[in-house]
């Protein structure tokens, strides 16, 4: 058996995990519909997939014959005279092939991965077996197939020419990721109560939504017209992947401490959200969440969280200030803060600013404050070389060794900038509350200003 190596959907999330040969392909052979088709070999069974390079996205290399018209798929295969039962079909293992127009599928397939047909505008007819218990994302989308396809508690594609109110049977579990992709003309979706699993991306660009899709559990898709600020209705534990993805009217986003888990890419690309409230009882912040919410200018990150996903934050331009509630810095994943600006400010429970700084939240954000509460006029958090003041509401700054060179950053406790101070002076009059004072060697000192 040659080498496997874990392959990625090219999409943002995926459903069915497949593997695939570092080659490509172990063998290919003729199947009784006289279309070459390629495998894998996979502890002892043969599993379908496609000829190309999945690192480059390359499924069908240029020059190789694409199966055409009625494509039978065989239970068994023989190579080097050994004969292979037919297990699976791999993810994206006929992405894109325009020319078939049905599919017959042997009864020894239990796997179907990911995008296995999507695109393949031709196909109008499929014959899918009971042994199929495992289905993928997008496994049909892109298809001209007429009929809604659904496998036992398995919801597994909507054509895309779906109209008005849907309601999902009632004996469904599970919607697979993308099985509603693109549905625009669809106004509405009924899930009952019995759904508890919804893949991702399975009510994207269904933008003739005009209701919000949810049950009793979990919430699945904002319509993309709606505007304004939104409540999580109460009870719902899971707030789905994709779900709030490009919703570019939302403003705002309050969730309830029921909420306890969020997919991926959640409230992706939401461009004009600039408040978000999350649940205490959120333990993740799942990839992509946040992606290219480019208005959102701070966040409050609840004590439960304990990790960040891979690019949660990216592209959240304008984003100025983040406050962590945890005394153990989360973990953080790839590229979760690539492009926030360097001028955000980082706020962490007080005595905990040198636990972030040793991580690899130090080598992402210059600047880390300490919110240490309330009661106190003026606290030194590190040694300091220079006097701050409050005199009549304003926060003053001065170097004890005379030095006219340097700079100093002012803070309200959301992490917002309220002042910047260049060598000695004063801020303008400030509301009654705390406030960082952060100078240019990193040293900090907190500030109580008091009615005035």
């Amino acid at each position: 058996m040659k080498k496997m190596i874990l392959v990625l959907a090219a999409t943002l999330f995926c459903g069915v995990t497949a593997v695939k040969a570092q080659d490509f392909y172990d063998f290919s052979a003729v199947s009784s519909s006289g279309d070459t088709l390629y495998y894998y070999l996979d502890e002892g069974t043969a599993v379908v997939t496609s000829p190309g390079d999945f690192d480059n996205e390359d499924y069908w290399t240029e020059g190789i014959t694409q199966p055409q018209g009625a494509l039978v798929i065989d239970g068994t295969v023989e190579h080097n005279d050994t004969t292979y039962t037919v297990t699976a079909i791999d993810m994206y293992a006929f992405y894109g092939c325009d020319g078939i127009t049905s599919v017959s599928i042997p009864g020894t397939v239990n796997t179907i991965g990911d995008n296995a047909f999507q695109h393949c505008s031709g196909l109008i007819s499929v014959n899918i077996p009971a042994s199929v218990v495992n289905f993928g994302s997008y496994v049909f989308s892109g298809t001209a197939l007429p009929d809604p396809i659904y496998k036992d508690s398995v919801f597994v594609y909507m054509p895309v020419t779906a109209t008005g109110v849907y309601t999902i049977p009632a004996q469904i579990t599970k919607i697979c990721g993308g099985a509603f992709y693109q549905c625009a003309s669809l106004t509405h979706v009924v899930l009952h109560n019995s759904v508890n699993s919804i893949g991702p991306g399975a009510f994207l660009e269904c933008d003739g939504l005009t209701q919000p899709i949810y049950n009793n559990t979990l919430f699945a898709r904002l319509p993309v017209s709606y505007s304004g600020s939104y409540t999580i209705p109460d009870g719902i534990t899971t707030v789905c992947a994709s779900s709030f993805t490009s919703t570019s009217g939302l403003t705002e986003l309050i969730m309830s401490n029921s909420v306890t888990s969020m997919g991926n890419g959640a409230v992706s690309g939401c461009t004009s959200l600039t408040s978000v409230t999350l649940s205490g009882a959120l333990t993740k912040i799942p990839g992509f969440a946040f992606m290219r919410c480019t208005a959102l200018s701070t966040i409050t990150l609840p004590a439960s969280i304990n990790s960040i996903g891979n690019m949660a934050f990216f592209n959240c331009t304008a984003m100025d200030s983040i406050v962590v509630k945890s005394t153990t810095p989360p973990s953080v994943g790839y590229n979760a803060f690539r492009n926030v600006p360097a001028s955000c400010v980082l706020v962490v429970p007080c005595g905990t600013s040198e636990a972030y700084t040793e991580t690899s939240w130090g080598t992402t954000f210059t600047q880390i404050v300490e919110d240490c509460g309330s009661g106190e006029s003026v606290e030194d958090v590190e040694t300091s070389p220079y006097l701050v003041y409050v005199t009549d509401g304003c926060i003053a700054v001065y170097s004890q060794d005379g030095s006219t060179s340097f700079t100093a950053n002012v803070y309200d406790m959301s992490g917002r900038r309220v002042a910047s101070l260049q060598n000695e002076g004063k801020t303008t009059a400030l509301p009654s509350g705390i406030y960082i004072v952060c100078f240019g060697d990193k040293t900090v000192r907190k500030v109580v200003v008091t009615n005035h």
